[in-house]
């Protein structure tokens, strides 16, 4: 934002601040100091201080300006000695006293570069000195993990989402899986959401197919991390257990009988002495059906016979397809 197209008026006569500190040399008037917060809560009051030595000069003014603007002037020799300048969204308290500035329930408006000016008097040397300031707004609760089930077999896809809500500046997100940044290719940037109250609620994705590689004991541990700047940082993540899918065993072709439901006994079972089943060779043994009473055997050319039917139906049905 070009503060200077905003807070300029031709009438007022303003310093340079092109550098963050300009001083004119001085047989008195040394060593000042501007103490302001580099980060605010929004709401809060905030206290700028301006300290420095005068030794054998007297001080002319203290003045506080917004980027050029000036908001505040104190002048020791005029009645009453302090003077606010109006400027909407900037809320200074009539109790400032120059070498102290006290600003009531800063809001986002108030974020920006903010000087103090000392002149002594009769020679009227100058310091001055800026410092940066940002209002700023912490997000109410941890990122949230959503869109992950509970287990994942291997080849399937994960479609997760990390949401943090209702920061300024906005939330930096991070993925990790088991400890480890996810690739970049894993993540899916959203644009940010703003909100009614002028915050922003960040959204990162994670998509991803499940690899042997991701399960480490059986398990796969997402995290999520949402920083602001080097004074807030929260993370929430989620265990998720490796699915083996079932697989019944099969012998000579067949589920074993302590495979079935309730271990009941199968039509082969009742139909077939144990020395038969035994015995019977496995292309039997798999094509036998029960109907009556006893068993029915199907020999080697009743076989072929069924295998060239099926074939013929098999071709018929890819032909009209």
């Amino acid at each position: 934002m070009n503060y200077a197209s905003r807070f300029d008026k031709p009438w007022e006569c303003v310093p340079d601040f092109g550098n963050s500190e300009w001083n004119v040399p001085a047989s008195g008037l040394s060593n000042l100091r501007v103490s302001i917060p580099e980060t605010i809560q929004r709401g809060k009051d905030v206290v700028f201080n301006c300290s420095f030595n005068l030794q054998d000069e007297k001080l002319y003014a203290i003045k506080w300006y917004r980027g050029t603007y000036e908001i505040f002037r104190f002048i020791p020799s005029e009645k009453p000695p302090v003077k606010t300048f109006p400027l909407e969204g900037f809320n200074v308290s009539a109790s400032s006293s120059g070498w102290s500035l006290n600003m009531q329930q800063v809001s986002f408006i108030n974020s920006g570069a903010y000087s103090c000016e000392v002149i002594a008097d009769t020679t009227f040397h100058t310091l001055i000195e800026t410092k940066e300031m940002l209002v700023i707004d912490l997000p109410d609760e941890k990122p949230r993990i959503t869109g992950v089930k509970e287990s994942y077999q291997v080849g399937e896809n994960i479609k997760a989402s990390c949401t943090s809500w209702q920061s300024h500046p906005p939330a930096n997100l991070t993925w990790f899986i088991n400890g480890e940044p996810a690739k970049e290719s894993y993540l899916r940037r959203y644009d940010l959401r703003r909100e009614y109250d002028e915050t922003f609620t960040t959204v990162l994705g994670l998509h991803f197919d499940v690899l042997p590689m991701h399960f480490r004991g059986n398990a796969m541990v997402l995290k999520c991390t949402s920083s602001l700047l080097s004074i807030y940082w929260q993370s929430s993540e989620v265990r998720i257990k490796q699915q083996v899918p079932h697989i019944s065993p099969m012998i000579n072709g067949q589920v074993p009988s302590s495979s079935r439901r309730g271990n009941a006994p199968t039509v082969l079972d009742k139909a077939l002495p144990p020395s038969k089943k035994e015995n019977m060779p496995v292309e039997q043994l798999t094509s036998h059906n029960y109907s009556g009473s006893g068993p029915i055997q199907l020999g080697h050319t009743s076989m072929i016979f069924i295998q060239s039917v099926i074939l013929i139906v098999v071709f018929e049905c890819n032909h009209f397809r």
